[in-house]
């Protein structure tokens, strides 16, 4: 019975709280970008360091959302979204490599369910009244995935720093 809701939150955490996503992107990168820290087009970036889209994408789904949704503080905040889970984290992890130098697009993207990736925080989290107490969880959280993959500290404060510029339209809507 409450298998459907679990599946559900867990990905939906990942795109659902930037915090954690931005932190995971940091954890992702490094190991799949490992020997010359470029994309392919040489981009020397933190999203490049981090593997660009598809290592920050692994790293949410892999790391940061399981831990999110272990917190028993942080995962009821995921059982009431709409969004499918594998949509959530496609769009935050493109956020997140925009945020931190990739090529993904900020907003707009289609999924390939045919969600459209949103660009309001707000609207998002509107009606989850998430305090700062647990966006400075979800923050901690991610960092601390990060860096159980080796991230480095540099890239988890740059991962922390573009999750906190999202606080005011996650917090308390």
């Amino acid at each position: 019975m409450l298998d459907r809701p679990i599946r559900e939150t867990r990905s939906i955490v990942a795109g659902a709280a930037l915090a954690a996503a931005l932190a995971s992107v940091a954890g992702a990168a490094t190991t799949n970008a490992a020997a010359t820290n470029d994309d392919r087009d040489g981009n020397r970036s933190v999203a490049a360091r981090l593997g660009g889209f598809p290592g920050i994408l692994g790293f949410l789904h892999n790391f940061v959302v399981p831990a999110e949704l272990a917190d028993p503080e942080i995962a009821p905040f995921f059982a009431r979204l709409t969004e499918t889970p594998g949509d959530i984290e496609i769009c935050l992890a493109m956020l997140l490599d925009h945020d931190l130098g990739g090529s993904s697009p900020h907003n707009g993207a289609i999924t390939p369910t045919g969600h459209q990736c949103r660009s309001s925080m707000s609207n998002i989290h509107r009606g989850l009244n998430i305090p700062d107490r647990i966006v400075d969880k979800f923050i901690a959280i991610v960092g601390e995935q990060a860096a159980l993959v080796g991230v480095a500290g540099s890239d988890i404060a740059e991962v922390a720093k573009a999750l906190e510029s999202y606080r005011g339209g996650v917090r308390n809507k």
